[in-house]
């Protein structure tokens, strides 16, 4: 996990900043606080979208595989190093290089799992209640959820995906 970690490290960032840090869920208490507190807030809210309880016990099973990883880690991604502009435009720009910075980990750590023999599966729940997920992990202020990280060892190799063809995805100038 530390290997891994490392490479996510390594990842590029706005300003020569290290915006990036990595929470390794291991306990049984931490994991029950953040799992049942996103499921809580994700209930909430698909019944405020009028969602059935049929729907929401869809929606909901799509974060089972956290609750059956033997380890989570949540990436979360620091600002501090971010310039203030004082227009929404640049402010914005700002913001998404930060957040793009956060992705660029997230992806190198799930490289170098899958390099450790490690499986893994990235749930983007906590983008949706990060204040619930923050609480959920006492996280040190300014520390941003950016989803989370199921990793195990894989019961059977994934099925290969189909080829794309990069035409279908690719705009030249």
């Amino acid at each position: 996990m530390r290997r891994a970690i490392a490479t996510a490290l390594t990842a590029p960032a706005p300003h020569h900043s290290e915006p990036w840090r990595f929470v390794v869920v291991e306990s049984a208490q931490a994991r029950t606080a953040l799992l049942d507190g996103m499921l809580a807030a994700w209930t909430t809210d698909l019944r405020g979208d009028a969602f059935t309880e049929e729907q929401i016990s869809r929606r909901v099973r799509r974060g089972e595989p956290l609750r059956n990883a033997p380890l989570i880690v949540v990436p979360c991604l620091v600002r501090d190093a971010a310039h203030d502009y004082p227009d929404e435009r640049r402010s914005r720009a700002e913001r998404d290089m930060f957040t793009v910075s956060a992705g660029a980990a997230v992806q190198n750590l799930l490289i170098a799992l899958a390099v450790e023999g490690l499986g893994s599966c990235w749930i983007s729940s906590t983008l949706f209640c990060q204040d619930v997920a923050a609480k959920a992990l006492a996280l040190p202020s300014g520390w941003e959820p950016m989803g989370a990280i199921g990793v195990g060892h894989p019961a059977t190799q994934p099925a290969p995906r189909p080829p794309r063809d990069p035409g279908d995805f690719l705009l030249t100038r």
